[in-house]
């Protein structure tokens, strides 16, 4: 099967992320944006095969480490610029899905922070490839994200975000992923659009290839300079 890669022009990458919220009034000078640090997100519709795992994953709120069962995939995070993806996998059995904790969060270095409301951890999303004709494009990635749902809450301002992705250690068999320094947390920004496309991609990750119909959307996944959790 022919896997055709999807190209995104330019334009409409900035008018996304121009467009997605007030909030990010101080990071709207599209020369600084980085299309290499930001993902369109494909809703993935049906896998031949999938994958129920567990695995040990960090937690970027107490650093503890934790045995997790990863199923899916059930969404990807598809890079604008080469064939890196995120390949999304929900947590089986959440823990504390009551609790809600702060965060605050920088979309550039030179913003004012914002706070976010946001829950446990309810995705974790593995680095992957799109596979296609001819050699791979772009450096792989080996960064592990824990995903929280941002929730509206009395008191703390309305914004775009829907999700925030951190990185996080990732431990499977003998492999062991520990997040450098310099790794980027992202933000989800849901930008909806009745206007899908479906198509079929296969994706290569730690868990093997994978056969996937899909279906994009105009939601992005979008990198910030840092965050905090508030006490």
């Amino acid at each position: 099967m022919k896997i055709k890669r999807i190209f995104f022009n330019n334009g409409f990458i900035i008018f996304l992320y121009l467009a997605t919220s007030t909030t990010f009034a101080e990071a709207r000078d599209s020369k600084r944006l980085e299309f290499e640090e930001m993902y369109a997100v494909v809703d993935v519709e049906s896998v031949e095969k999938s994958i129920e795992h567990s695995v040990t994953l960090g937690n970027t709120r107490d650093g503890l480490l934790r045995k997790k069962t990863l199923v899916g995939p059930t969404q990807l995070g598809v890079s604008v610029r080469n064939d890196n993806c995120l390949v999304g996998y929900e947590i089986a059995s959440p823990d504390e899905t009551t609790k809600r904790y702060r965060i605050k969060v920088w979309i550039t270095k030179e913003s004012k922070p914002i706070e976010l409301v946001v829950g446990p951890v309810e995705i974790a999303f593995l680095p992957g490839k799109i596979l296609q004709d001819g050699p791979p494009v772009g450096d792989e990635s080996q960064v592990v994200y824990e995903v929280r749902e941002v929730f509206e809450e009395f008191g703390v301002a309305s914004s775009m975000v829907k999700k925030i992705c951190l990185p996080v250690e990732y431990r499977h068999h003998f492999e062991r992923k520990v997040p450098p320094s310099r790794a980027n947390p992202y933000v989800y920004i849901e930008k909806k659009n009745d206007d899908y496309a479906e198509s079929n991609k296969s994706i290569v990750d730690d868990f093997g290839v994978h056969s996937l119909s899909c279906r994009t959307s105009t939601q992005v996944i979008q990198i910030i300079s840092r965050y905090k959790f508030v006490e």
